[in-house]
């Protein structure tokens, strides 16, 4: 805000210097370099004021009330091979909570483990994704082979502890027994 203000006092102050050539034009030497630089520099701070103003409506949008900007947002949970390929890809896009693991036909998973490669580390009822808040949370309920977070911030892999949940940025990767989920 202060540096909107900033750049529309510079541009006014341009438009003053303007106006003062201009009705003083038989006393002022060199009036034409002055019009062209108090013109060229009113401008440029109007489309400095301008931009501010866009800025600080994405601001207001997503930082202020700390929910993620587009580019952040998570839709898309992406089961990859050993070599990075897609093998399935599950749409987080309005959902609220995804319950990963495996189909039997007695329970009802988002997310479906059960037809891939390491089906037999994943427990009926693995883990959930809850959304709150603008953010995404994974938590552990209480599975045999667990769960690791591979952030894409630092590149570590922290294990969680069940029933504890972790908050999840897009790039990171879940790692639900030996299955990589990428969150993007």
């Amino acid at each position: 805000m202060k540096k909107r203000v900033i750049d529309l006092a510079g541009a006014c102050i341009c438009l003053a210097v303007i106006g003062v050539v201009i009705f003083y034009s038989t006393q002022v030497r060199g009036r034409e370099a002055i019009l062209v630089t108090a013109g060229i520099l009113g401008i440029v701070f109007l489309i400095l004021a301008v931009q501010d103003k866009e800025e600080q409506k994405k601001t207001v949008g997503h930082l202020s009330m700390g929910l993620p900007s587009e580019s952040e947002l998570i839709t898309e949970t992406v089961l990859l091979s050993e070599e990075d390929t897609e093998l399935m890809v599950w749409d987080l896009y309005g959902k609220t909570a995804m319950v990963i693991g495996r189909d039997v036909k007695e329970n009802q998973v988002d997310i479906d483990l059960g037809r891939s490669s390491y089906a037999s580390m994943v427990d009926i009822e693995h883990a959930v994704l809850n959304y709150s808040t603008g953010n995404w949370y994974v938590e552990d309920l209480g599975s045999a082979n667990g769960i690791s977070v591979k952030k894409a911030g630092d590149g570590r892999v922290y294990k969680l502890s069940a029933d504890t949940p972790c908050r999840i940025e897009r790039g990171d990767c879940l790692y639900i027994g030996l299955n990589r989920l990428l969150l993007r």
